[in-house]
């Protein structure tokens, strides 16, 4: 029982930290600068999320579904700047050649 109620401790800890940041700025207008930072959350997870799937003992490893993922989603973000649309093709690319 003690392990369940660690972890709900840990649950309601994070959603009161969550929390504190929603409520807290619920009705302030965040500055221009930090705003222009958020931008690029999205773009730096998802790349650090990337590179460490990439890597394999220390080595990087890139295999043609890498590099066909990498480039669709590339020439994607040349054309637009839509995140959910890059990562759908880029996605889609890496499914498709791994599967053959």
């Amino acid at each position: 029982m003690s392990a369940f109620l660690a972890i709900v401790a840990v649950g309601l800890g994070t959603f009161a930290c969550r929390a504190v940041f929603i409520i807290g700025l619920a009705r302030r207008a965040l500055p221009a600068p930090v705003l222009h930072a958020l931008e690029y959350v999205g773009p730096a997870t998802l790349s650090a999320l990337i590179v460490a799937m990439m890597i394999s003992d220390g080595h990087v490893e890139v295999g043609a579904a890498e590099l066909a993922g990498l480039g669709v989603a590339a020439a994607i973000g040349l054309r637009t700047t839509n995140l959910t649309l890059i990562l759908f093709a880029g996605m889609c690319a890496y499914w498709g050649v791994r599967a053959i």
